[in-house]
C-alpha cells in the first residue's frame, strides 16, 4: 500500500467519522443522490460509505477543499456514479484510482 494511499484512506476514514452537522448533511445528500440516480432504492448510511471510499482520490480531495454538496464536487461525484452504477448497485469491488 502506497504512502499516498494511506494518507487519502486516512482522510476518508476521519470525514466518515466526523458527526458534525455539516458532514451529517453531506452523508444524507449523498444517500439521496443514490436514490435519485436509482442506484439504490433505500440507500442506508452503509451503502452511502461503501460509494464514498471508492470516489476517486480528485473527488476526495476537492470534496474537502470545498465541500461534497458544491455544485463543482457534486457533478464529480454524479458523473463517477454513473459510470459506475451498475458496480456500485451489486456493490463489487472497484479499485480506488488516485490521479497524479
Amino acid at each position: 500500500m502506497s504512502y499516498k494511499h494511506n494518507n487519502l484512506m486516512a482522510m476518508r476514514e476521519q470525514y466518515w467519522q466526523d458527526q458534525s452537522a455539516q458532514v451529517l448533511t453531506e452523508k444524507t445528500a449523498l444517500q439521496q443522490l443514490l436514490s435519485t440516480l436509482e442506484v439504490m432504492p433505500q440507500p442506508s448510511l452503509e451503502d452511502a460509505k461503501y460509494v464514498f471510499f471508492h470516489l476517486p482520490s480528485h473527488i476526495i480531495i476537492q470534496g474537502y477543499a470545498l465541500g461534497f454538496c458544491h455544485a463543482q464536487v457534486q457533478s464529480l461525484i454524479i458523473a463517477f456514479i454513473q459510470a459506475h452504477k451498475t458496480q456500485l448497485r451489486v456493490k463489487q469491488g472497484l479499485k480506488i484510482r488516485f490521479r497524479s
